[in-house]
């Protein structure tokens, strides 16, 4: 069956043989459409009656242009307000295809063995930002980079309750030495949404920079993490 033809059917219209999760298990992912696959992922269609697979090709179809004739390369860099403009995605949808995506994105830098640079704090917030964005507590979290500035790994150092957490600066630099970090960005969530910084995250990033000079390893960036935005102290002039 053809991609265009979905739209004639619901998934449990269809015959049982040619729905995405079945033939998936069948004959594996390989065998699936890119609209297939975008299906399994939004899992439901929308209320005026259109599958997953009718909403997941209408995802598509919006992000089509002259250089990406099928949408689909165009998905990395589209935005969560791209795909909630598709009728049947709201936030939680276009949260779980930005997630997964990201996490594509980052098996293909793993694969073949290259490191994701930090040049701007938006690459930085970008790479955390889909998961840390629905966490319910908040988390007080590093990312420590090597002296090229790539990312080595995302460390967490404390977790509270819902608008509060503990951070130990012992805690932050014996992790960071742990990691051979040259420099590292810290990183948190307000679960209210509001990424804008407290006077206790002021107060906290400036004791954790003057003790980063006594340690030798910089603080490149505190970036804190709201509702699918973010807050960076390098770009607001806080650092």
């Amino acid at each position: 069956m053809k991609e265009k033809d979905f739209e004639k059917y619901t998934i449990k219209e269809m015959p049982a043989d040619e729905r995405p999760q079945e033939k998936l298990i069948k004959f594996g992912p390989d065998y699936l459409s890119n609209a297939e696959l975008l299906a399994l992922i939004i899992r439901t269609g929308n209320s005026k009656g259109d599958s997953a697979i009718d909403t997941a090709t209408k995802v598509l179809r919006s992000l089509r242009s002259a250089n990406d004739s099928n949408g689909l390369n165009s998905l990395k860099n589209a935005s969560l307000s791209d795909l909630m403009e598709v009728d049947g995605i709201g936030e939680a949808k276009a949260a779980m295809i930005l997630a997964a995506v990201q996490l594509g994105i980052r098996l293909a830098v793993a694969s073949n063995g290259t490191k994701i640079r930090v040049t701007s704090p938006s690459i930085a917030a970008n790479y955390v930002l889909s998961e840390m964005s629905v966490l319910e507590q908040e988390h007080f979290r590093i990312m420590t980079l090597n002296t090229k500035k790539e990312i080595n790994f995302i460390r967490e150092i404390s977790k509270g309750t819902i608008n509060m957490t503990i951070v130990h600066c012992r805690e932050v630099f014996r992790t960071a030495i742990s990691d051979n970090a040259h420099s590292i960005i810290l990183l948190h969530n307000h679960p209210t949404g509001d990424p804008s910084p407290s006077k206790e995250d002021i107060k906290l990033t400036k004791d954790l920079v003057e003790a980063s000079k006594i340690i030798g390893i910089d603080i490149l960036d505190h970036i804190i993490i709201g509702d699918n935005k973010y807050f960076s102290f390098l770009e607001e002039g806080l650092l």
